[in-house]
């Protein structure tokens, strides 16, 4: 009987270290989809951020085509 309840305790330890276990990973798994979730939002903030200045870019350089224009015109009046 003892070697019974010892081999009882034993596989009731080993469960409670295997739950242990899977919710430690349960964790870490939901940590590491936190952090997936953290930084495509950083990347989709990044992507606009850069979307929105080369827009703008591309507006200077048309203004200054602009720019540019209008002086080779005015010196050829000349």
């Amino acid at each position: 009987m003892p070697e019974e309840a010892l081999r009882d305790g034993m596989n009731e330890r080993l469960g409670q270290i295997e739950d242990r276990m899977v919710d430690g990973f349960r964790a870490v798994g939901e940590q590491f989809a936190d952090e997936r979730a953290c930084t495509e939002g950083g990347y989709d903030r990044l992507d606009k951020a850069l979307q929105a200045l080369s827009g703008g870019i591309t507006r200077l350089e048309r203004k200054l085509d602009r720019m540019l224009a209008l002086i080779v015109e005015s010196r050829g009046r000349r």
